[in-house]
């Protein structure tokens, strides 16, 4: 009837290590007395003996504690209580600047220390027609460093910003705390209808205080901020309800409704906040304004499957409309309609296939590619740019997850068992996504998929699988290259074209991603007390970038290098069990990875003029673990 259980769980992430930083510091990082400044990396003729390796590792303990009590047949109380501490090293890219194309940036080593308090209180209800789970929960995100500062190495800039004196900040994840309620349940109205419901209601709040405009005390602040906090609250609610009928005794039936609605209570204000620690305060007319992004999406679907009287077959159609409403966002509405229909046969007792055909359309109300541009900026800016040239992205340009998307979907699994100890598989899948009315973003995607299995018992007691599989992604997109200016003119029809209007100046990259799988598996039980294992798997990827262009005389795009990543993994383990009660049991893990990723080849820290990096080399990984442990049962 009571139940208590306690528990611990640590976890440590190791990441590449092979970077080196000239920082000091945890996240408060200074650079080394004897350092040489200047306009450009390969300028710091102090950086090779002021490099040092730095760890990033990040460890997670996990504690907590369940309590369950049966307080009769039909009611069961339970709670979880959870904290949770994670610290370590992780990186975060930060830059001094006054505008977006002329940063100073640097690659910067940051702390992490969050606390995380779960707390979780449920009480449910059994009985023969009415199943009820109901829950609150508590959630409290506490992050010990709330920014990041770091001295400026760069000689860029006023006296007060580049080095010695310059410092830069980066404002870490805020405190955060979440309260939800849950319900969830079931209600059988009879043997062929019953009804499942999962709803939920939670609010998420976020009133850390502001820091300063700027951590440089010696720039100009003329207007203080609006506030002290944001004061921001997020309710979110969810509902997803499902009516299983059986109106005939070869039919089935479903009908679903779910919701997920976001609402933001967050008051709009002004910010004529310091650009990249690199000026004193801007004039108001470059003040920005927060925006709500309310979200709506509700989805209606039915699925009807009969069983058909030959070959154990089952026919199934599936229908989904889903409509989104949007606040603050490039298209207000989308409608999307998606159908599967599929079917599941099995001929003989050794053969089975299942067969899928789905298809989605997706409907996106006007593009108000000038949404984000009025919500983000100030009047006075606003007034003050020509008319052809306010826009943030290019007007043409479509996000994929709001743009219209024609989907065509194949699925096909067959089985087929030879004999008693032979059990063979494939499963096949192909993917169209048609961005029909997208001329600049993505346009298309593919996905292809063949994956092949094979198991044979040998006997009660030896099991050997093996498998294989290939996947191929492959994607479109169009992108145009344009100055700001006369040339950011998007909207001329009439020669010579300025450069956002200039269909010749678009590039295109076809990507592709090729997956090879391949593994095996044996498992081996030669007497009772004892149990061996071997499992052996391998992945192989390349991605192929191809660019092209429309002809503009100084576009001359370039194939990117290929990216190739292996994977080898061996695992093998074995268990005796010394007595009843007393099991013995130890494992081998063996990891090979490599990768020779070209974003990372014969880059140093000062490859880059302006972007101090880690220098970090392509990882090319062996491991070796060995893990043994003794399990003992109380009697």
């Amino acid at each position: 009837r009571f139940s208590i259980t306690a528990g611990f769980d640590s976890q440590l992430q190791v990441r590449n290590d092979s970077g080196r930083t000239p920082f000091r510091g945890s996240n408060n990082l200074t650079l080394p007395e004897n350092w040489v400044s200047g306009l450009t990396t390969d300028q710091w003729t102090e950086l090779d003996s002021s490099l040092r390796g730095f760890e990033r590792e990040l460890a997670r303990d996990r504690y907590y504690l369940d309590l369950n009590a049966r307080l009769n047949d039909r009611w069961q109380l339970d709670t979880t209580l959870s904290y949770e501490d994670r610290q370590g090293d992780a990186e975060i890219g930060a830059a001094i600047y006054t505008d977006a194309a002329s940063g100073d940036a640097a690659l910067l080593p940051r702390e992490v220390d969050y606390r995380n308090t779960e707390l979780e209180l449920g009480l449910r209800y059994d009985d023969d027609q009415l199943h009820l789970d109901g829950r609150f929960e508590y959630a409290d995100f506490d992050n010990q460093e709330d920014r990041l500062t770091w001295q400026n190495p760069y000689s860029s800039f006023s006296p007060s910003v580049r080095y010695p004196e310059g410092t830069g900040g980066v404002a870490l994840a805020p405190d955060s705390t979440l309260m939800r309620g849950r319900l969830t349940g079931l209600y059988m109205f009879s043997p062929v209808a019953r009804l499942q419901f999962d709803g939920s209601y939670g609010v998420t709040e976020q009133d850390q205080d502001y820091l300063p405009y700027s951590v440089n005390d010696a720039l100009r602040v003329d207007e203080p901020l609006p506030r002290t906090d944001l004061g921001g609250e997020l309710a979110t609610s969810t509902l997803n309800t499902r009516l299983l009928l059986k109106p005939l005794p070869k039919l089935d039936a479903e009908l679903r409704y779910k919701v997920l609605d976001r609402d933001y209570d967050n008051p709009r204000d002004g910010y004529r906040y310091i650009r990249g620690d690199g000026t004193n305060q801007p004039r108001s007319a470059l003040t920005v304004y927060n925006t709500s992004h309310d979200y709506l999406a509700q989805t209606l679907g039915l699925e009807l499957a009969y069983r058909l009287p030959w070959w154990r077959s089952r026919l199934s159609f599936d229908y989904d409309f889903e409509w989104i409403d949007r606040e603050n966002a490039a298209v207000e509405e989308t409608d999307e309609d998606r159908l599967t229909l599929g079917l599941r046969v099995r001929p003989t007792s050794s053969l089975g296939a299942r067969l899928e055909l789905h298809y989605a359309d997706r409907a996106a109300s006007t593009y108000q590619w000038d949404q984000s541009y009025y919500a983000l900026l100030d009047a006075e800016l606003i007034n003050a740019t020509p008319d052809n040239q306010r826009y943030i992205t290019h007007p043409e340009l479509s996000q994929y997850h709001l743009s219209n998307r024609e989907r065509s979907e194949v699925r096909l699994d067959l089985d087929y068992s030879p004999g008693t100890r032979w059990t063979l598989a494939m499963n096949l899948k192909w993917r169209d996504d048609d961005f029909d009315k997208t001329n600049l973003g993505l346009e298309s995607s593919e996905w292809q998929r063949i994956h092949l299995s094979a198991n044979y018992a040998a006997s009660s007691a030896l099991n050997l699988s093996v498998y294989g599989g290939f996947d191929r992604f492959e994607s479109s997109q169009t992108g145009r290259a344009f100055r700001g200016g006369q040339e950011k003119n998007a909207f001329a029809i009439y020669p010579p074209l300025p450069q956002a209007s200039d269909p010749s100046r678009d590039w295109d990259v076809d990507a592709t991603d090729d997956s090879f799988t391949l593994g095996a598996n044996l498992s081996w039980q030669p007497v009772e007390e004892l149990a061996l294992t071997l499992d052996y798997s391998f992945v192989d990827t390349v991605a192929e970038q191809a660019m092209s262009d429309a002809g503009a005389a100084d576009l001359m795009p370039r194939d990117l290098p290929d990216v190739d990543t292996r994977l080898h993994q061996v695992t093998a383990g074995g268990e005796w069990l010394f007595r009843e009660n007393l099991s013995l049991a130890l494992e081998y893990q063996y990891y090979r990875y490599s990768s020779d990723d070209w974003s990372w080849q014969g880059v140093q820290t000062d490859t880059i003029g302006k972007v101090l990096t880690f220098g970090e080399r392509n990882p090319n990984e062996q491991i070796h673990y060995v893990g043994a442990s003794v399990r003992y049962h109380w009697q």
